[in-house]
Protein backbone atom coordinates (compact mmCIF):
# COMPACT_ATOMS: atom_id res chain seq x y z
CA UNK A 1 0.00 0.00 0.00
CA UNK A 2 1.59 3.51 -0.87
CA UNK A 3 1.71 5.82 1.39
CA UNK A 4 0.56 9.48 1.91
CA UNK A 5 4.22 10.67 1.96
CA UNK A 6 4.84 8.60 -0.90
CA UNK A 7 1.98 10.13 -2.77
CA UNK A 8 3.28 13.49 -2.04
CA UNK A 9 7.17 12.56 -2.75
CA UNK A 10 5.84 11.23 -6.24
CA UNK A 11 3.82 13.96 -7.00
CA UNK A 12 6.48 16.73 -5.76
CA UNK A 13 8.70 14.48 -8.37
CA UNK A 14 6.78 15.66 -11.05
CA UNK A 15 6.34 18.88 -10.40
CA UNK A 16 10.14 19.68 -10.22
CA UNK A 17 10.87 17.94 -13.58
CA UNK A 18 8.23 19.73 -15.92
CA UNK A 19 8.70 22.18 -17.94
CA UNK A 20 6.77 25.15 -16.55
CA UNK A 21 9.16 24.89 -13.27
CA UNK A 22 12.11 25.05 -15.08
CA UNK A 23 11.16 27.67 -17.36
CA UNK A 24 9.84 30.02 -14.88
CA UNK A 25 13.24 29.88 -13.11
CA UNK A 26 15.27 30.43 -16.32
CA UNK A 27 12.83 33.26 -17.61
CA UNK A 28 10.35 34.20 -15.58
CA UNK A 29 6.91 35.83 -16.50
CA UNK A 30 6.47 39.31 -15.35
CA UNK A 31 2.75 38.39 -14.78
CA UNK A 32 3.42 35.60 -12.11
CA UNK A 33 3.09 36.25 -8.61
CA UNK A 34 6.55 34.80 -7.73
CA UNK A 35 8.61 37.16 -10.78
CA UNK A 36 10.65 39.41 -8.39
CA UNK A 37 11.87 36.69 -6.22
CA UNK A 38 12.95 34.13 -9.33
CA UNK A 39 13.98 37.08 -11.78
CA UNK A 40 16.51 38.34 -8.68
CA UNK A 41 17.20 34.49 -8.04
CA UNK A 42 18.20 33.99 -11.65
CA UNK A 43 20.22 37.18 -11.90
CA UNK A 44 22.23 36.36 -9.18
CA UNK A 45 23.54 32.83 -10.55
CA UNK A 46 24.42 34.66 -14.00
CA UNK A 47 27.79 35.58 -12.62
CA UNK A 48 28.76 31.64 -11.55
CA UNK A 49 27.64 29.98 -14.98
CA UNK A 50 31.01 28.79 -17.12
CA UNK A 51 31.94 27.71 -20.60
CA UNK A 52 35.13 25.89 -18.26
CA UNK A 53 34.34 21.72 -17.72
CA UNK A 54 34.39 21.16 -14.06
CA UNK A 55 32.70 19.06 -11.82
CA UNK A 56 29.70 20.13 -10.01
CA UNK A 57 27.71 18.29 -7.43
CA UNK A 58 23.59 19.76 -7.44
CA UNK A 59 22.69 19.53 -4.46
CA UNK A 60 19.07 18.54 -3.79
CA UNK A 61 18.82 19.72 -7.29
CA UNK A 62 15.04 18.87 -8.59
CA UNK A 63 14.57 19.78 -11.76
CA UNK A 64 18.21 21.83 -11.88
CA UNK A 65 16.50 24.90 -13.55
CA UNK A 66 20.20 25.95 -13.91
CA UNK A 67 22.09 23.20 -15.31
CA UNK A 68 22.34 25.24 -18.77
CA UNK A 69 24.94 27.94 -17.27
CA UNK A 70 26.81 25.21 -17.01
CA UNK A 71 26.94 23.30 -20.68
CA UNK A 72 30.25 22.02 -20.49
CA UNK A 73 30.54 20.59 -17.19
CA UNK A 74 29.82 17.21 -15.38
CA UNK A 75 26.97 17.82 -13.73
CA UNK A 76 26.26 15.34 -10.90
CA UNK A 77 22.25 15.47 -9.94
CA UNK A 78 21.44 14.95 -5.88
CA UNK A 79 18.15 14.86 -4.06
CA UNK A 80 15.96 13.41 -1.49
CA UNK A 81 13.09 12.56 -3.74
CA UNK A 82 12.82 10.20 -6.79
CA UNK A 83 13.52 12.67 -9.60
CA UNK A 84 14.42 10.99 -13.66
CA UNK A 85 18.28 11.21 -14.27
CA UNK A 86 20.02 11.22 -10.28
CA UNK A 87 22.88 10.32 -9.70
CA UNK A 88 22.28 10.09 -5.89
CA UNK A 89 18.74 9.73 -4.02
CA UNK A 90 19.65 11.18 -0.59
CA UNK A 91 18.86 9.64 2.74
CA UNK A 92 17.31 11.84 5.09
CA UNK A 93 20.62 13.10 6.96
CA UNK A 94 21.94 14.38 3.23
CA UNK A 95 25.18 11.95 3.33
CA UNK A 96 26.54 11.79 -0.07
CA UNK A 97 28.45 8.77 -0.93
CA UNK A 98 31.08 10.10 -2.69
CA UNK A 99 34.67 10.34 -1.45
CA UNK A 100 36.34 13.85 0.50
CA UNK A 101 37.30 16.24 -2.71
CA UNK A 102 35.04 14.68 -5.52
CA UNK A 103 33.99 18.38 -6.94
CA UNK A 104 35.46 21.79 -8.54
CA UNK A 105 31.38 23.21 -7.16
CA UNK A 106 28.50 22.60 -4.86
CA UNK A 107 25.63 24.13 -6.03
CA UNK A 108 22.43 24.34 -3.84
CA UNK A 109 20.08 26.35 -4.87
CA UNK A 110 16.69 26.97 -2.60
CA UNK A 111 17.47 23.75 -0.50
CA UNK A 112 19.18 24.91 3.24
CA UNK A 113 15.29 25.59 4.28
CA UNK A 114 14.09 22.05 3.49
CA UNK A 115 17.08 20.19 5.29
CA UNK A 116 16.50 18.71 9.18
CA UNK A 117 19.86 19.18 9.67
CA UNK A 118 21.59 22.30 7.94
CA UNK A 119 24.86 21.62 9.61
CA UNK A 120 25.46 18.18 8.31
CA UNK A 121 24.26 19.56 5.25
CA UNK A 122 26.94 22.51 5.01
CA UNK A 123 29.55 19.98 6.80
CA UNK A 124 28.84 17.24 3.70
CA UNK A 125 29.21 20.61 1.24
CA UNK A 126 32.79 21.37 2.84
CA UNK A 127 33.59 17.36 2.98
CA UNK A 128 33.10 17.01 -1.13
CA UNK A 129 34.75 19.91 -2.73
CA UNK A 130 38.32 20.27 -3.51
CA UNK A 131 41.03 22.49 -1.89
CA UNK A 132 39.73 26.25 -3.76
CA UNK A 133 36.50 24.69 -4.87
CA UNK A 134 33.52 26.65 -3.96
CA UNK A 135 30.09 26.37 -2.86
CA UNK A 136 26.77 29.15 -4.61
CA UNK A 137 24.19 28.52 -1.68
CA UNK A 138 20.71 30.41 -2.19
CA UNK A 139 17.98 30.01 0.48
CA UNK A 140 15.00 32.05 1.82
CA UNK A 141 14.91 35.16 4.04
CA UNK A 142 11.27 35.57 4.64
CA UNK A 143 9.00 33.37 2.20
CA UNK A 144 5.42 31.47 2.95
CA UNK A 145 6.00 27.84 4.06
CA UNK A 146 6.07 25.79 0.83
CA UNK A 147 7.23 22.26 2.19
CA UNK A 148 9.13 19.77 -0.36
CA UNK A 149 7.81 18.00 1.85
CA UNK A 150 8.86 20.19 4.80
CA UNK A 151 9.72 23.05 5.41
CA UNK A 152 12.27 23.74 8.53
CA UNK A 153 13.50 27.21 8.51
CA UNK A 154 14.77 30.54 7.50
CA UNK A 155 18.23 32.31 7.39
CA UNK A 156 19.08 35.71 8.14
CA UNK A 157 22.41 36.98 6.62
CA UNK A 158 24.81 36.78 9.78
CA UNK A 159 23.17 33.23 10.50
CA UNK A 160 24.21 31.92 7.24
CA UNK A 161 27.29 33.39 7.45
CA UNK A 162 28.52 31.81 10.83
CA UNK A 163 27.09 28.26 9.50
CA UNK A 164 29.23 28.12 7.12
CA UNK A 165 32.19 29.79 8.72
CA UNK A 166 31.93 27.00 11.32
CA UNK A 167 31.87 24.42 8.44
CA UNK A 168 35.52 25.62 7.45
CA UNK A 169 34.15 27.78 4.67
CA UNK A 170 35.45 31.32 3.35
CA UNK A 171 32.99 33.59 2.86
CA UNK A 172 33.58 35.61 -0.59
CA UNK A 173 30.35 37.48 -1.12
CA UNK A 174 26.97 37.68 0.45
CA UNK A 175 23.98 38.94 -1.18
CA UNK A 176 20.37 39.40 -0.51
CA UNK A 177 17.87 39.29 -2.72
CA UNK A 178 14.66 41.15 -3.40
CA UNK A 179 15.31 43.58 -0.43
CA UNK A 180 13.57 46.66 0.52
CA UNK A 181 10.60 48.01 -1.00
CA UNK A 182 11.03 45.51 -4.06
CA UNK A 183 10.20 42.92 -1.06
CA UNK A 184 7.19 44.91 -0.14
CA UNK A 185 6.11 44.29 -3.43
CA UNK A 186 6.48 41.01 -3.64
CA UNK A 187 4.45 40.67 -0.08
CA UNK A 188 1.77 42.74 -1.90
CA UNK A 189 1.57 39.96 -5.36
CA UNK A 190 1.40 37.06 -2.60
CA UNK A 191 -1.07 38.39 -0.29
CA UNK A 192 -3.01 40.78 -1.79
CA UNK A 193 -5.93 38.32 -3.29
CA UNK A 194 -6.69 37.09 0.73
CA UNK A 195 -8.11 40.63 1.50
CA UNK A 196 -11.44 40.83 1.71
CA UNK A 197 -14.08 42.90 2.87
CA UNK A 198 -17.66 43.91 2.02
CA UNK A 199 -17.77 46.34 -1.63
CA UNK A 200 -20.31 48.58 0.07
CA UNK A 201 -17.05 49.54 2.60
CA UNK A 202 -14.77 52.19 1.53
CA UNK A 203 -11.68 49.59 1.74
CA UNK A 204 -14.20 46.88 0.36
CA UNK A 205 -14.70 49.01 -2.71
CA UNK A 206 -10.74 50.15 -3.12
CA UNK A 207 -9.71 46.61 -3.50
CA UNK A 208 -12.75 45.83 -5.70
CA UNK A 209 -10.93 48.55 -7.91
CA UNK A 210 -7.81 47.41 -7.51
CA UNK A 211 -8.59 43.75 -8.47
CA UNK A 212 -10.10 45.30 -11.79
CA UNK A 213 -6.72 46.51 -12.93
CA UNK A 214 -4.66 43.10 -11.75
CA UNK A 215 -6.76 41.57 -13.88
CA UNK A 216 -6.61 44.22 -16.59
CA UNK A 217 -2.92 43.63 -16.17
CA UNK A 218 -1.52 41.19 -13.60
CA UNK A 219 2.64 42.41 -14.01
CA UNK A 220 2.05 46.00 -13.14
CA UNK A 221 2.96 46.23 -9.74
CA UNK A 222 6.06 43.65 -11.20
CA UNK A 223 7.07 46.28 -13.54
CA UNK A 224 6.83 49.15 -11.64
CA UNK A 225 9.23 47.34 -8.78
CA UNK A 226 11.28 47.09 -11.99
CA UNK A 227 11.17 50.17 -13.16
CA UNK A 228 11.63 51.83 -9.51
CA UNK A 229 13.28 49.58 -7.31
CA UNK A 230 15.82 47.60 -9.21
CA UNK A 231 18.86 48.62 -6.68
CA UNK A 232 17.00 46.55 -4.42
CA UNK A 233 16.97 43.39 -6.47
CA UNK A 234 20.64 42.46 -5.66
CA UNK A 235 22.06 43.99 -2.65
CA UNK A 236 25.79 42.94 -0.26
CA UNK A 237 24.48 41.37 2.79
CA UNK A 238 26.17 44.01 4.95
CA UNK A 239 23.62 47.06 2.98
CA UNK A 240 22.19 48.29 6.50
CA UNK A 241 19.16 49.67 4.39
CA UNK A 242 17.83 46.57 3.62
CA UNK A 243 16.77 44.60 6.44
CA UNK A 244 14.16 42.86 4.78
CA UNK A 245 14.75 40.06 2.00
CA UNK A 246 13.02 37.41 0.57
CA UNK A 247 16.55 35.23 -0.14
CA UNK A 248 19.81 35.35 0.07
CA UNK A 249 23.05 34.19 -1.61
CA UNK A 250 26.08 33.54 -0.37
CA UNK A 251 29.57 32.37 -2.32
CA UNK A 252 31.60 30.32 -0.60
CA UNK A 253 35.29 28.90 -0.64
CA UNK A 254 36.81 25.86 1.25
CA UNK A 255 40.11 27.00 1.57
CA UNK A 256 43.34 25.28 -0.24
CA UNK A 257 45.47 23.16 1.62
Amino acid sequence: MVSSLEVERNNLSQLLEADDYVRDRLTPSANGSLYLHLIDLRKSMGPFGAMERMRILDYGCGGSPYRSLFPNSEYVRADFTHCQGLDFLLPSDSSIPVRDASFDMVLSTQVLEHVPDPGHYIAESFRVLKPGGFLVLTTHGLFQDHGCPYDFQRWTADGLRLLLERAGFRIKAAKKLTSGPRALCFFINQGFWQLRAPKWSLFGFALWGLRGIWRLNPGWLNRCADKYYRECSIVNADEPNNTIYIALLVHAERPGE
